[in-house]
């Protein structure tokens, strides 16, 4: 005998598909995601990736570094800064990781690797003024992490700090200017800017300035334990006034300022090393 009201009538006549596949069933009781659930165009989509570093530059000794193309101005005037790399040095000889030229005939900064393995680090118009770390604290063929603090309202010995992995490595401290000079040149990484070129023997990653922060207090979260941080990203410290990632993100011969525009020019090079800190 028929079921005249179809109550138990399979799906293919059932005029109301209570039991109906996703296919026909025209109050999709029973069906499964022909589209997202609650409208969610996103299942099964991948999340963004965390911060990775996969690249750095490797400088040959010779005549490699990386410029910007303007005067870099950023540190004109200002009684705080801090400076922030990663280095992995292959030769024990003085070199420059850093530099910028002044309004005169010498750097408004310079950050150098001594070949007593050492760094010492500038920010002045002559000699005698500078910040260093005793010899012997940098290693060969390792990666490294510096951060320089530089306040000078601070008192005399005490105005520069140099953290090696986070610990403060300071040996002497004879910064005694008010005010950092006026710059007369771009940023250059990897050689000096001024006289004779001093070029830097390794590799270099993840460079960055804050210009009028000191930021002694956060080097460990800076210096991240040993590998590199997005320092977009810190607990506590404030983002760089520029940062570069050395590769991460960039087409040669550009190396990008993340946070600005000061952006570097490679030369003499045009290739990215995927040696990096871990």
């Amino acid at each position: 005998m028929a079921v005249t009201n179809d109550w138990g009538q399979a799906s293919v006549n059932n005029t109301i598909d209570y039991g109906d596949g996703a296919i026909d069933n025209t109050i999709n009781w029973g069906k499964v995601y022909d589209s997202s659930a609650s409208g969610d165009t996103n299942i099964g989509t991948s999340v963004t990736p965390s911060f990775t570093n996969t690249k750095s530059i490797a400088l040959d000794g010779v005549d490699d570094f990386c410029e910007t193309a303007s005067t870099y101005s950023e540190l004109d005037g200002q009684t705080k800064m801090t400076f922030s790399c990663w280095i992995k040095p292959t030769s024990a000889t003085t070199s420059v990781i850093a530099s910028i030229k002044d309004s005169g005939s010498t750097e408004q900064f310079r950050v150098v690797f001594h070949s007593s393995r050492y760094i010492i680090i500038r920010t002045h118009t002559g000699n005698g003024r500078d910040t260093r770390t005793a010899n012997s604290s940098i290693t060969l063929n390792v990666w490294t992490h510096i951060s320089f603090c530089l306040d000078f309202a601070l008192s005399s010995g005490s105005k520069g700090k140099i953290f090696i992995n986070g610990v403060d490595a300071t040996s002497a401290d004879s910064m005694n200017q008010t005010s950092i000079n006026t710059s007369g040149g771009g940023l250059r990484i990897g050689a000096r800017d001024v006289s004779s070129l001093l070029p830097f023997t390794g590799l270099i990653d993840e460079s960055a300035i804050w210009s009028g922060s000191d930021q002694r207090a956060n080097v460990s979260e800076i210096y991240g334990g040993g590998v590199a941080v997005d320092l977009n990203a810190l607990a506590t410290a404030p983002n760089p006034t520029t940062w570069y990632r050395m590769g991460d993100g960039d087409t040669a011969p550009t190396i990008q300022d993340t946070n600005g525009s000061a952006n570097l020019t490679m030369t003499n090079f045009t290739t990215f090393s995927t040696d990096v800190p871990t």
